[in-house]
């Protein structure tokens, strides 16, 4: 660990490659991640916002940890998934493109309404997300 935080270079480009895959785990679809809970695509995305959002708060130890014990089989994960999909299928169904726009800004609002201090009822009249949805946010 010592050697990979000594090397600037190859430390923040390991941190920005697990940006991209917190990044792309927060474009699927909620049906895709409730048909694959086995990966935690919560814990992936999370990741994502605090080394975007929170950069100066990485813990080196937390990248290390990611590096050796969750990339590898995440990657497997990944490819099994990849492996299994039926592509024509998935291109034709325009209710997952529809659901994964709607569902993300819907979600960007709620948690902006919240940092804003609104009101649980007005958030959800607006969003129409339940308060459960909103309190996972």
């Amino acid at each position: 660990m010592d050697e990979l935080e000594a090397d600037n270079l190859k430390y923040y480009g390991i941190v920005k490659n697990i940006e991209i895959i917190g990044e792309a785990a927060y474009k699927l679809t909620q049906a895709f991640c409730r048909q694959h809970p086995e990966t935690p695509w919560k814990f992936i995305t999370r990741m994502r916002h605090v080394l975007v959002h929170d950069y100066y708060q990485i813990n080196p130890q937390e990248v290390w940890k990611v590096i050796n014990e969750d990339l590898r089989p995440l990657r497997e994960q990944v490819a099994h998934y990849i492996s299994d999909t039926d592509w024509e299928a998935w291109e034709k169904n325009e209710a997952v493109i529809v659901e994964t726009t709607t569902t993300k800004n819907l979600e960007q609002t709620a948690r902006r309404m919240r940092a804003k201090g609104f009101a649980m009822s007005d958030i959800t009249d607006i969003t129409g997300l339940s308060e459960d949805e909103i309190e996972k946010l």
